[in-house]
């Protein structure tokens, strides 16, 4: 009995696959290469170099307050990507190094931080803007929950 169905069950496997083999009716629409190229363009558009930038910054500032020196390092680097026309993509890291010298210091290496913030900016239409953003940039902020600080200087 269990050879039967065991029959039966590759049988309608193989007859499954092989009527999907045979469908020629189906329409040829590759929605997704159209929908990387964008309009009229072809797929290798999005590799373009010219719709990539990468921007570095260093930076370092040093204070002095009677026997203690505290000095600030930080280098940023600033990514931008065009996905499409109206579809961008941002990223932003920076890895700061705040060191406070001092007689009692034990590692002044230890306190180093990593900041980082990823931005997709989508625009539809001229008048409507969508952002997603993800990331731990600390905010110093008097109304940091504020909606009007939509551009954050980064």
């Amino acid at each position: 009995m269990t050879k039967k169905i065991k029959y039966i069950i590759a049988l309608i496997t193989i007859l499954s696959i092989g009527f999907g083999q045979l469908k020629s009716d189906l329409s040829q629409n590759n929605a997704i290469s159209q929908g990387l190229s964008g309009s009229g363009g072809s797929i290798m558009s999005l590799f373009d170099p010219s719709r990539f930038s990468m921007n570095h910054s260093f930076s370092m500032s040093m204070m002095s307050v009677g026997k203690q020196s505290i000095g600030v390092a930080s280098y940023t680097n600033n990514m931008n990507f065009l996905l499409r026309d109206n579809l961008r993509l941002q990223t932003y890291m920076t890895f700061m190094q705040p060191q406070m010298l001092s007689a009692n210091t034990q590692n002044p290496y230890s306190n180093s931080q990593l900041y980082f913030n990823t931005v997709l900016d989508y625009s539809p239409t001229e008048n409507t803007h969508f952002q997603v953003s993800f990331g731990n940039y600390p905010r110093y902020s008097r109304y940091q929950t504020s909606p009007f600080q939509l551009n954050r200087g980064y």
